[in-house]
């Protein structure tokens, strides 16, 4: 069942106050202009107009009592090898500010929703849904599979794993900023189910609910090599793509092979390719319902 078939009008009459957490970066500035056209949402990251640190427990406290029904955390380091090359670094962002994040949650009786990563997986199975284990491979894997600890001994909420996503971000536009260079290297041997991030929203509305584990992903598989030519097809750019692999460049990063995202909790599932394609390109509106 796709996002758009699978769409609740019930979750569309209920207005959530939202905080989200990283919403400067391509994600969080996304759900920020999405969601906040259906809900009061509240966007907060180190370089916006609501400014905190998540380092920083107290001002994490007092944004955070300003009372929420959801807190959506994007925050931290992202960049999986800028996560190799400085563990410390990564292990700061990415796990040390959960304890007092959840401490202050849980005061007001908030609910949240920490968005995750499909590299808490090796690579090796065809597919992975929410009862697989984990077995990261990475620095980034293995910090975000430590905050999801953190995050799964509370009860009440709910850790969202996603794969590559990709799409146009008022915020932090460098899924579609690659294709202005005259040349992009591409795996040929890095396979998915990456998710249109406008679907992202979408599926968080209806998963609110939820508890515990949650899987979400796009309704294709296929390489990175696939996905950026697809996409520069569409788009008309004049990049050359280079499809590379494991034996014909210097990793600087573990990378799992096959990540292939699927649910037993929900059947919703993010656009096909050739669908979100029409929507990046104005050729016709995905309104993910």
């Amino acid at each position: 069942m796709s996002v758009r078939s699978g769409y609740d009008h019930r979750m569309r009459t209920h207005c959530f106050r939202i905080l989200i957490l990283g919403a400067s970066g391509f994600v969080g500035s996304a759900l920020q202009a999405q969601l906040g056209a259906r809900h009061e949402v509240v966007g907060a990251s180190r370089s916006g107009r609501v400014r905190v640190d998540l380092g920083d427990g107290a001002a994490v406290r007092g944004l955070v009592r300003q009372r929420f029904d959801v807190v959506i955390h994007t925050a931290g380091v992202v960049d999986l090898a800028a996560a190799q090359r400085d563990p410390e670094l990564a292990y700061a962002a990415n796990v040390e500010p959960m304890a007092a994040l959840l401490d202050a949650v849980e005061e007001t009786g908030a609910k949240l929703v920490y968005l995750s990563t499909d590299n808490v997986f090796d690579g090796t199975r065809e597919f992975y849904d929410e009862t697989a284990t984990r077995a990261p491979i990475n620095v980034y894997g293995r910090t975000k599979a430590a905050a999801e600890d953190l995050v799964l001994a509370r009860d009440r909420h709910l850790v969202v794993r996603l794969p590559l996503v990709y799409g146009r971000s008022p915020g932090s536009d460098k899924f579609l900023a690659r294709f202005a260079a005259p040349e992009i290297e591409a795996r040929t041997d890095i396979v998915c189910n990456p998710l249109y991030l406008p679907g992202l929203a979408v599926m968080l509305e209806q998963l609110f609910e939820l508890s515990g584990v949650a899987h979400v992903g796009g309704a294709e598989t296929l390489s990175r090599f696939e996905l950026t030519t697809r996409v520069r097809d569409r788009l008309g750019a004049p990049a050359q793509i280079i499809p590379t692999d494991a034996s014909t460049r210097v990793e600087d990063c573990p990378r799992p092979r096959r990540l292939v995202l699927r649910s037993v909790r929900h059947p919703l599932t993010g656009p096909d390719v050739d669908s979100a394609l029409d929507d990046l390109t104005g050729v016709r509106q995905w309104t993910g319902r």
